[in-house]
């Protein structure tokens, strides 16, 4: 629904001009840059002091957030380590492991010298290139789960509880993740909304008259159907 405003004079029907406040320009930045600064300018302390404690509690929550994802990510990996053998998801030393009879669609990027070799462990079997994939690979497709060193079926079925638990590591490091960008989102609206109330504060408009009338109808005409409010100088 769209929402228009109509501005105009009584008798020559020009639109008023609208002259927008250095002082107001002044306090939306400052708000911008430090959420309060500009309410505090406008003698809104009780503002400015709300948008300040916003802005620390947002920027404490993502630090604590972020580290704590980091910290998790760093945990689970450390696990996988210890816990998913490429000798134990491949015994025959090749690319594609041995999970029962699965489709395999993923197969597993192995480590390279700079001569093309691909590099061994200290029992003679590949080594996996541990990036991103890999760590989503072994917890996300049962055609891994045989890495797993308590993995005691032959079939691609989640029989492994180091996987699941695995699996709620990766899962809360994730969410943690999530969190901390959702409170950085949250950080930036603040700055915003800062800024924009500093400015609306800071006697935003002055008029060429301030005798008007106003009112709100809907034209039956507009091909948009839409809501116009006229205010008439």
């Amino acid at each position: 629904m769209l929402v228009s405003a109509i501005y105009g004079n009584e008798t020559d029907k020009a639109p008023a001009r609208l002259q927008v406040n250095r002082q107001m320009m002044k306090n939306f930045v400052k708000s911008l840059i430090i959420p309060g600064w500009g309410q505090w300018e406008n003698g809104n302390n009780i503002r400015a002091v709300v948008y300040l404690t916003a802005e620390v509690a947002g920027i404490y929550g993502y630090n604590y957030k972020y580290s704590a994802g980091v910290d998790k990510e760093i945990e689970f990996k450390i696990y996988g380590d210890q816990h998913w053998y490429f000798g134990d998801w491949s015994p025959t030393n090749e690319p594609v492991g041995q999970c029962g009879s699965n489709l395999h669609t993923h197969n597993m990027p192995l480590l390279q010298s700079h001569t093309g070799e691909y590099l061994l462990d200290e029992n003679g079997y590949y080594m996996p290139a541990k990036d991103h994939h890999f760590y989503e690979n072994i917890g996300k497709y049962p055609e891994f789960s045989c890495g797993w060193d308590d993995f005691y079926t032959g079939y691609d079925e989640d029989q492994s509880t180091n996987k699941a638990y695995y699996i709620s590591m990766r899962t809360l490091s994730n969410k943690l993740y999530r969190d901390a960008q959702i409170t950085g989102t949250l950080i930036m609206l603040n700055h915003l909304v800062s800024a924009f109330d500093a400015a609306l504060g800071t006697d935003m408009t002055t008029f060429e008259t301030s005798s008007f009338t106003g009112k709100l109808y809907i034209n039956p005409l507009n091909a948009l159907n839409s809501i116009s409010m006229e205010v008439r100088f």
